[in-house]
């Protein structure tokens, strides 16, 4: 039986909408208020969505925008329903897919039953269209049931209706003729005749089927004039066309080339030239098959005639899907070629148009690199300057300040140190002379010692500023000797040394051995320890100072805001070596210094 390419050619009608259709729409409501917006671009939406699938999504697109903003998520169900159905008759079933599965999720979230249900019948269409029978069936079930419980009998009607055309598909015709029978009951309660005219049509196949064409061409014929009353042409001319299948089924060419004409006339009239088509195609086989070659070869070239001018109007996605296959195969092709040839044009200035752009952005972007390139190259050499400029004066500085330190000791023990030793030899030949009365000998007694202890402070202030063993035996001999006189019964200095097999670079023990005099000043001032740890560490390329005491800490954050003399000599004499001073401390845990300096 070939009833199905009525139902499909149903969906085919006037498929060429406007393009700017959508744009209209949204123009003519632009002023309205968003729910009417919404409500209008979901009720055109509707109408047209199958029809015309670029203005149904984009109208749908608009109202789940607008739908957003206004917090409305029955119109988003709604919309993302019809985007569903659009998506089914465009042949985008992925889509399909998603957007009814994302509309059940919706309805579900707003309780709304006969949404969902409504939902689901359509997706044991789309199940059915997969050939996925099981979930076709259960769909259609779980239509009836959700619809069941809003007592809404039209949704039930249709899930019926639909599990009655499930049975036929299956051939089982007894009880798809029950299921549209108990469908066809609600439909009457509800004075639906829409749906009455489906139902009978539905059943007619069924009992075609069953060659019982009695039955069925009585059911097409009410069905027929349901629709004539209702004024739906379409349905009505496809009523006819369904009626010149069952003739021909039962060898009545008469009737059949009857039904068949009164269809067409109907079909030219309303511009339905998809069913026309066929009209003429169903008329020339059966003139060819009772003798009459003429009359067959006329409806033929019409039929022929007609097909080409629907490809011509039609998207070639829409031809795919609903357009009976071509005889004037030659006639295509040509017509294919020539839109190919163009196309290869299009594309070819297109792409010219693209190679030149894009010459030109390449130069463009090698231009802007080039800049930002010389650019970053000259703040390098301008911040390498800086640097330069800043080791160099941090070099000065400190190498200033140990020749500074180099001449006050020198003073101190050339100087200083031999007019205070001169003066205590004559003191003390001067107290050793038997000449010398007690009285004087006690006072001269007293200045001789007070003597003797200025030269020794003279000589340890000289040994600080420039410790021979740091000159003569290098850093971990003067540290050693620093450790000695520094530890006390009060503070016990600890000294480790790893790696140190070799000398340091001059400059670099200079610094080490003031951070650290400076380090452990500021834990005999403030930290209250009375065990200090040092460790001088060297590896490969790093040497690493470790100074750990055990006394009160201190806030490491508001210190390092002060920022005493003591901590900012510390700082700038490491980083003039390129290194880094880490603290880690807290009040009341004592303090570890870690000093790392590159080698």
């Amino acid at each position: 039986m070939r009833y199905w390419v009525c139902f499909y050619l149903l969906f085919g009608i006037n498929q060429l909408y406007a393009q700017t259709l959508a744009d209209s729409i949204i123009q003519k409501y632009q002023g309205s208020a968003d729910t009417i917006k919404v409500s209008n671009y979901i009720e055109v939406a509707a109408r047209i969505q199958n029809k015309d699938y670029a203005n149904c999504i984009k109208l749908c697109d608009e109202a789940i925008r607008i739908a957003n903003n206004i917090s409305r998520p029955d119109f988003i169900a709604h919309a993302h329903f019809l985007k569903g159905l659009t998506s089914y008759f465009a042949g985008e079933y992925d889509a399909t897919l998603q957007y009814y599965l994302t509309a059940i999720k919706q309805f579900d979230s707003l309780n709304n039953n006969a949404g969902k249900a409504s939902v689901y019948n359509e997706l044991g269409f789309f199940y059915r269209k997969q050939h996925n029978d099981t979930a076709a069936l259960n769909s259609f079930k779980e239509a009836f049931r959700l619809a069941q419980i809003d007592h809404d009998e039209a949704v039930m009607a249709t899930a019926i209706n639909n599990q009655g055309v499930w049975a036929q598909d299956h051939g089982n015709h007894t009880v798809a003729l029950s299921l549209f029978s108990q469908a066809q009951t609600y439909y009457v309660a509800l004075k639906d005749s829409i749906g009455i005219s489906y139902t009978l049509d539905y059943a007619s196949v069924s009992y075609a089927a069953q060659k019982n064409f009695i039955k069925a061409v009585q059911f097409q014929t009410e069905s027929y004039f349901i629709r004539l009353r209702m004024k739906d042409t379409n349905a009505a001319a496809l009523s006819l066309f369904c009626l010149g299948e069952f003739a021909l089924l039962q060898h009545n060419q008469p009737a059949a080339i009857r039904y068949f004409t009164d269809c067409k006339a109907i079909t030219e009239k309303i511009k339905y030239k998809e069913l026309t088509a066929q009209c003429y195609l169903q008329l020339a086989k059966i003139m060819n098959e009772s003798g009459n070659p003429t009359l067959a070869y006329t409806y033929h070239v019409k039929y022929a005639t007609l097909n080409e001018e629907i490809f011509n109007e039609k998207r070639s996605k829409q031809i795919n899907e609903m357009q009976v296959k071509y005889e004037t195969e030659k006639r295509l092709q040509q017509i294919l070629l020539l839109t190919k040839e163009n196309e290869l044009k299009k594309i070819e200035q297109k792409n010219q148009r693209i190679i030149f752009l894009a010459s030109i952005a390449l130069l463009l972007i090698a231009g802007v690199a080039f800049y930002i390139f010389y650019k970053n190259k000259k703040q390098k050499e301008i911040d390498n300057a800086v640097i330069y400029e800043k080791e160099q004066r941090s070099k000065a500085i400190i190498e200033a300040e140990e020749k500074e330190r180099m001449r006050i000791a020198r003073d101190l023990h050339d100087g200083v140190a031999q007019t205070m030793t001169a003066a205590k030899m004559q003191l003390e030949h001067f107290i050793e002379s038997s000449q010398t009365p007690i009285s004087i000998h006690t006072s001269l007694k007293n200045a001789f010692d007070l003597l003797v202890d200025s030269a020794k402070e003279v000589r340890s202030i000289s040994h600080s500023m420039i410790p021979n063993a740091l000159i003569k035996s290098g850093l971990v001999a003067a540290v050693r000797d620093f450790v000695n006189r520094m530890g006390t019964e009060k503070l016990k200095i600890n000294l480790v040394v790893l790696g140190l097999n070799e000398r340091l670079p001059e400059n670099i023990e200079t610094v080490i051995y003031r951070v650290l005099q400076e380090l452990i000043n500021n834990i005999i001032k403030h930290a209250q320890a009375n065990e200090v740890t040092i460790q001088l560490i060297r590896e490969s390329n790093e040497f690493m100072l470790m100074v750990e005491d055990n006394g009160k800490g201190f806030d490491l954050e508001k210190t390092m805001q002060q920022q005493g003399i003591g901590l900012k000599n510390i700082t700038s004499r490491v980083e003039y070596l390129n290194g880094q001073v880490n603290y880690d401390t807290a009040v009341g845990k004592g303090t570890t210094v870690i000093i790392e300096i590159p080698l």
